[in-house]
């Protein structure tokens, strides 16, 4: 049976609150020694969300999923933030990474053995099954061109401006490159921040005329 629409996977909540800790911790800060001065400033210094990565950890571990709407907060709240488009980016490549850890073992190990198309053909499924599991998202491949589309409203209704959108498209790229000769980067397409009937993305832009 299918997941609930109105659940998500625990990877994407964990893999924004590690971005966010990951950003507001300045690199080799000593947290026990600038920890007040930090926690007013910075959200990622937090016992809050330290607490939220642990209780975050431990549902994926177990493969629980989370409501959308839990999810739909942090978008939100990370969206308010000056570098939001920043911690979105290295979310979706934080979440990509997890994704493609918690596909098949088996397919992984098939992958690695082989060769040329048949590794390709290999990677390309297993970063679809991924998409669709961990991120909600369709994958499809016509030749080097690779299209992915966001099953639901999650990201346009966290952000009106459809910045969330880049936690998604960056998780995606991020699958890609793990599993497939992917390089480059993915164009949001169509988003439905902007009026459009869903977010979609493609590693090639349609020219028009």
């Amino acid at each position: 049976m299918p997941p609930a629409s109105n659940t998500v996977h625990a990877v994407l909540p964990l893999a924004l609150f590690e971005a966010v800790r990951d950003l507001d911790v300045p690199p080799g800060a000593d947290l026990d020694e600038f920890h007040r001065e930090l926690t007013v400033k910075r959200l990622g210094t937090s016992a809050t969300v330290a607490a939220q990565i642990e209780r975050y950890v431990t549902l994926v571990r177990s493969g629980r999923r989370v409501e959308a709407e839990e999810v739909v907060a942090v978008l939100r709240l990370i969206g308010r933030r000056a570098d939001a488009s920043l911690v979105f980016a290295a979310g979706g490549r934080l979440a990509g990474h997890r994704a493609a850890r918690l596909a098949s073992l088996g397919g992984r190990v098939v992958r690695r053995v082989l060769g040329g198309s048949p590794r390709e053909g290999v990677g390309f499924r297993l970063a679809r099954g991924a998409a669709k599991e961990v991120l909600s998202a369709d994958l499809t491949r016509a030749g080097a061109v690779f299209e992915a589309v966001l099953r639901g409203p999650l990201a346009a209704a966290a952000t009106l401006d459809g910045s969330a959108c880049g936690f998604f498209g960056s998780a995606v790229a991020e699958l890609l490159r793990a599993f497939t000769t992917f390089e480059g980067a993915l164009f949001h397409t169509q988003c439905r921040a902007r009026g459009d009937k869903e977010c979609r993305w493609s590693s090639a832009v349609r020219q028009e005329g």
